[in-house]
């Protein structure tokens, strides 16, 4: 579910693009915090392949949850889609997706309440946010599209254990405050990747995945999603994109080890990884190295 973002907040993105254009960091937090300094607050662990855990995170004990709210985000074509996709593919038990609402018909095969909840026309839709049955929603051309409430109501009743909502950062705080008014035994956990690139070869990288259509429109909102994501989130994800080597199915494991210890039931194993036996360093560039190296 796409949000809208100020231009306030896109001119901030502009600057910091511009700011980090000067020396072209690694999107790396250990590099990043130089010139953002929130990125201070989060630490590479050896064991977990690619993570960087916030200071707050780490202090939390592992208590049970019946439901866990996964918040996963990240730079335009760092991967979402592609590690969401290879954890359900290790354990397609654990996650359900949300669905969000439109105003525009179905199309051929596609199903109420699994592809979209479909509104019949937009009359009902805008009815339905006069009665604020959405958390957010956004006008695409002729068409809205929202992220229903119900769609919580209706995962809360499911049986697997984690919910998974990609929404973007802006839409977090209306979320959470839904989330938290109605007294359930859920734990929110947000997550953003970047790619392991410098910036300039993730603006190259970012124009090749995307196309020039609204490029400068998307590199601006990536500075702003760089400035604002180490005040929001519990963990970054360094998706270290190699095409020879199985770097994705290490991240969603990792991924997914990071969150089993959070689940109530049922006890599920955590999985192996290249990196869980590695010895005991606590200095960010040798781990960011040792990880390179399994790359």
């Amino acid at each position: 579910m796409k949000s809208n973002i100020s231009n306030k907040e896109i001119d901030s993105g502009f600057k910091t693009i511009n700011l980090l254009q000067k020396l072209n960091p690694l999107l790396s937090p250990h590099l990043l915090k130089k010139f953002i300094p929130e990125y201070k607050n989060f630490s590479p662990d050896i064991n977990q392949y690619g993570l960087w855990f916030s200071s707050e995170l780490n202090q939390k004990t592992f208590s049970k949850y019946d439901k866990i709210i996964f918040l996963l985000n990240g730079l335009a074509a760092s991967g979402k889609d592609t590690i969401y996709n290879e954890m359900v593919k290790l354990n397609p038990k654990l996650f359900f997706k949300t669905v969000t609402a439109t105003s525009r018909l179905p199309r051929d095969n596609e199903i109420d309440g699994v592809n979209y909840f479909f509104y019949k026309n937009v009359s009902n839709f805008k009815i339905a946010i006069e009665k604020k049955e959405f958390i957010e929603y956004i006008k695409r051309g002729d068409t809205y599209y929202g992220l229903p409430k119900k769609s919580f109501d209706y995962a809360f009743n499911q049986p697997k254990p984690i919910i998974y909502c990609q929404i973007e950062m802006s839409g977090w705080s209306k979320l959470k405050q839904y989330l938290f008014s109605i007294n359930k035994n859920i734990l929110i956990i947000k997550a953003f990747i970047l790619p392991h690139m410098s910036l300039s070869q993730y603006l190259q990288w970012l124009m090749q995945n995307r196309g020039k259509e609204e490029i400068e429109s998307r590199i601006n909102k990536s500075g702003w999603e760089l400035k604002i994501a180490p005040q929001k989130v519990d963990f970054f994800i360094t998706n270290r994109i190699n095409p020879n080597i199985p770097t994705i199915t290490y991240t969603a494991k990792t991924v997914l080890n990071s969150l089993i210890p959070f689940i109530k039931n049922p006890k599920i194993k955590k999985f192996p990884t290249p990196t869980e036996n590695l010895e005991f360093n606590k200095n960010v560039s040798q781990i960011v190295k040792i990880h390179d190296s399994i790359a």
